[in-house]
C-alpha cells in the first residue's frame, strides 16, 4: 500500500467478474457503480498485438483441460519424479502431447476528471484484459546440447507454435492493477525532489586546485541555479495549463495518461517518483516517406507542402490538443519523443 493509491472496497472482485466485450462498455459501466469513479471513460490501450504477456504459462493436456497453472512449478514436479533427471523428463513429458499457453495482455488505461483547477486532479484507472489461449507445443524439437537441469528444460519448454485454428481459449478476464490518485502522486514527488534538493543544498566539496590549494565549496556554488526549476512532475502539468490546449480549457488527461515508476535506491534508501506522459491519440495518421524530410523542418510552417498545410495542422491540433500546435512541438517533445518523431513525418507528407 502506498500514498497515492485509491483502494475501494469490492472494486478488484467486480472488475474481475465482468465478462470482457470489444469496446469495453460494460467495464466502464461497472467502475461507473462506484461513486469515486463516476464519469470514468476509455482513454487509450496499450499491447493486445502479442507484445505484452505473462511470463507464466499453463499446461494443457492433450483433450484441452488444464494440468498445471504454472509450467515452471510443474516442470520442477515432474523433474522430482525422475529423480532429477532431466533427460528422463525431457523425453518422457515430449511423447504425451502437452502443449503450452500463453496469456496476452491488453492494457487498458482509464481516467475519472474531478475537473479542479489542477489539471492532475483526476484518477487513472489501470486494468489489464488478459486473454490466455493455447499457444505452443511442450518443447523444442531440436535442442543444442541434451537438457542436464531445470533450468534447461524451461529454456526449451516452448515448443513450436500452434496454427491459428489451434489456439483455443483457455480464459479471458480483466484484472485491476490500480487506482492512482494524480494529484496525490505528483505532490508526493514534488515534496520527494524537494528533499534530495536539499540535501545537495547541504552538501560540502573539498575541491584541490592546480597549484595543490584546497578550498571549499558547496552544491550550489559549483551548479548554480541547479533548483530554478520546479520538480519535473509539475513542470508536465505546468506546461499544459500555459499551453493553449490548457487556456482554451482542455484538460491534461483527454490527451495524456501516464506511466508512474515508484523506486526505492537500495544502497542509499532515497525514493525516486517519476511519469512518463501516455499519448492517448488514436486516429490513424497519414502515410508518410521516412527516407526524406528533416526532424528540424518541422518547426517551421513553411516545411509542410502547400496543398497539405491546412491538413497537417489540423492532425497536430488533434495530437496536441492545442489551438497553436506548430509553436507549442518545442514544448511537448519533452515529453513525449514520439510527437517529434510523428511531427517530422506529417511535415513531408501529403495529408488528405
Amino acid at each position: 500500500m502506498n500514498e497515492y493509491s485509491l483502494i475501494l472496497p469490492g472494486l478488484k472482485e467486480s472488475v474481475a467478474k465482468c465478462r470482457p466485450d470489444l469496446r469495453h462498455a460494460l467495464l466502464v459501466q461497472t467502475l461507473a457503480r462506484f461513486p469515486a469513479l463516476e464519469g470514468t471513460t476509455l482513454r487509450t490501450t496499450r499491447g493486445g498485438d502479442g507484445s505484452i504477456y505473462m511470463q507464466r504459462r499453463k499446461v494443457v493436456r492433450s483433450d484441452g483441460s488444464v494440468e498445471h497453472h504454472d509450467h515452471e512449478a510443474w516442470l520442477e514436479e515432474q523433474l522430482r519424479v525422475d529423480g532429477g533427471n532431466a533427460k528422463v523428463t525431457y523425453a518422457r513429458l515430449s511423447q504425451q502431447g502437452y502443449r503450452l499457453s500463453r496469456c496476452d495482455i491488453t492494457r487498458l488505461h482509464l481516467a475519472c476528471d474531478r475537473g479542479g483547477e489542477d489539471q492532475a486532479d483526476f484518477l487513472q484507472v489501470d486494468i489489464d484484459l488478459c486473454d490466455d489461449r493455447v499457444h505452443c507445443a511442450l518443447f523444442r524439437g531440436h535442442y543444442f546440447d541434451e537438457p542436464r537441469t531445470l533450468r534447461d528444460l524451461v529454456e526449451i519448454a516452448e515448443g513450436e507454435a500452434v496454427g491459428e485454428d489451434q489456439r483455443t481459449p483457455i480464459s479471458e478476464h480483466y484484472e485491476l492493477r490500480r487506482v492512482v490518485d494524480v494529484a496525490k502522486f505528483i505532490n508526493l514527488a514534488e515534496q520527494l525532489e524537494a528533499q534530495q534538493r536539499a540535501k545537495l543544498r547541504a552538501r560540502v566539496y573539498e575541491v584541490t586546485r592546480g597549484d595543490g590549494s584546497k578550498e571549499t565549496k558547496s552544491h550550489t556554488d559549483l551548479d548554480p541555479g541547479f533548483e530554478r526549476f520546479r520538480s519535473k512532475t509539475r513542470r508536465l502539468f505546468d506546461d499544459w495549463r500555459a499551453s493553449s490546449a490548457g487556456q482554451s480549457g482542455a484538460r491534461f488527461c483527454e490527451h495524456w495518461l501516464l506511466q508512474f515508476s515508484d523506486w526505492t535506491d537500495p544502497s542509499s534508501r532515497t525514493r525516486y517518483l517519476s511519469v512518463v506522459p501516455l499519448w492517448t491519440f488514436n486516429k490513424k495518421l497519414a502515410e508518410v516517406n521516412a527516407r526524406s524530410g528533416d526532424v528540424y523542418g518541422l518547426f517551421d510552417p513553411a516545411s509542410f507542402p502547400r496543398t497539405s498545410s491546412h491538413a497537417a495542422k489540423r492532425v497536430l491540433s488533434q495530437i496536441t490538443g492545442g489551438t497553436k500546435p506548430l509553436a507549442e512541438c518545442k514544448r511537448w517533445r519533452l515529453y513525449q519523443p514520439s510527437i517529434q518523431l510523428t511531427m517530422s513525418s506529417l511535415a513531408c507528407a501529403r495529408v488528405s
